[in-house]
């Protein structure tokens, strides 16, 4: 889940869900605080470091027990 902030840092995409979708489906890790940690690095980095909003990510791994 990620805030609007997180979103709109993107301005290259019309549709910004998919930009999402590409950047998670590129992360090679399944370690939560990496990939929040991918998502917010890349956000500011879209904005040349330049923060317009409030940013927030929030990563979570669900566990199946069998």
């Amino acid at each position: 889940m990620c805030s609007d902030g997180i979103l709109e840092s993107n301005a290259e995409y019309e549709n910004k869900e998919i930009w999402i979708k590409n950047l998670l489906e590129e992360i090679e890790t399944d370690n939560v605080q990496k990939i929040a940690n991918i998502l917010l690095a890349q956000s500011i980095d879209n904005g040349v470091g330049k923060i317009e909003d409030d940013m927030t990510v929030i990563v979570a791994k669900v566990k199946v027990d069998k």
